[in-house]
């Protein structure tokens, strides 16, 4: 296997159609180019990287399991160069804000209040990005930032926007009836984990804050199912998996409808949600716009 080099980029191109279309013919009509050329090409990858990538078959070809993984990766690497040059190419690029945030908080707090900002700033544009369940601050680039911590930065200034608490949350038809006073009890409840809480946390973190700050000491935290996203243990709770210690931001719309329920107190986060921007870097009038209107929404 060989080092990386300027043709292997062009080879990914082709790597990157087949594995969406699985088909080199369907490839080679996308390219303009021959089906043999496209053949050729997935060969000579393979052969750089010493990785099989696909599976040839009569019926067709299907991605080996490495070939599914290094799909994955170029995609999102295509898709991100897309994106930033389309934003380079925004002429408007003063009243463009670049958010950066994680998908739960995007999906469960920030959307459902983006159309009222909308109706009242049409031409401020906000670019979201939410690609992972843990910011890394110090490589993304963005105007505003929201994040989940204990609110210590260095190179960034910070500013309080959701004062967090911690709940556990079920379906109304999980474990009916039961009698949640009694610690018994989680000897046979099943706990749905956010195992990626915030930077460097333990994967049961967050339990196991709640478990000792709620006098329950005695009580294991790293029994259930595990999500890399808190929106994903919540739907677990709402399918009725277990239940989820959820953050009461993400929560509201479920807990007002009776989706889910809360059957215990919940007790102060040890975190909680910042507005974040870099340290010393002037913010734009279209920034600052949505940077306060969001703290008039707490």
């Amino acid at each position: 296997m060989s080092g990386l080099g300027v043709r292997t980029f062009s080879m990914l191109i082709y790597f990157e159609a087949c594995g969406r279309l699985l088909s080199f013919s369907a490839a080679a009509r996308e390219l303009y180019v021959t089906t043999g050329a496209v053949s050729q090409q997935i060969r000579k990858l393979e052969e750089q990287l010493g990785i099989k990538l696909f599976e040839r078959r009569p019926s067709g070809i299907r991605l080996t399991a490495k070939g599914n993984e290094l799909l994955t990766v170029t995609r999102q690497s295509i898709e991100a160069i897309r994106q930033t040059v389309e934003r380079l190419q925004v002429n408007s690029i003063d009243t463009a804000v670049r958010l950066t945030s994680t998908p739960s908080f995007v999906f469960k707090w920030l959307i459902p209040m983006l159309k009222e900002f909308n109706l009242n700033n049409p031409d401020i544009k906000i670019e979201t990005y939410a690609e992972a369940a843990l910011l890394n601050l110090s490589t993304a680039s963005f105007d505003l930032a929201i994040d989940y911590s204990k609110g210590e930065y260095q190179n960034f200034d910070a500013t309080l926007l959701v004062e967090e608490i911690l709940l556990p949350v079920i379906s109304p038809e999980y474990m009916k009836g039961a009698n949640w006073q009694d610690p018994k009890i989680w000897d046979s409840v099943s706990l749905l984990h956010d195992a990626m809480p915030w930077s460097d946390a333990p994967r049961d973190a967050e339990w196991r804050y709640w478990l000792d700050q709620s006098g329950l000491t005695d009580v294991s935290s790293r029994q259930g199912h595990y999500f890399n996203r808190s929106d994903m243990a919540i739907a677990a709770a709402d399918a009725g998996l277990g239940v989820a210690l959820a953050r009461g931001s993400l929560v509201k719309e479920e807990l007002a409808s009776g989706r889910l329920i809360a059957p215990l107190p919940a007790v102060p986060s040890c975190c909680n949600y910042y507005l974040v921007t870099p340290k010393g870097k002037a913010i734009s009038h279209s920034v600052g716009v949505l940077r306060d209107w969001l703290l008039s929404k707490v």
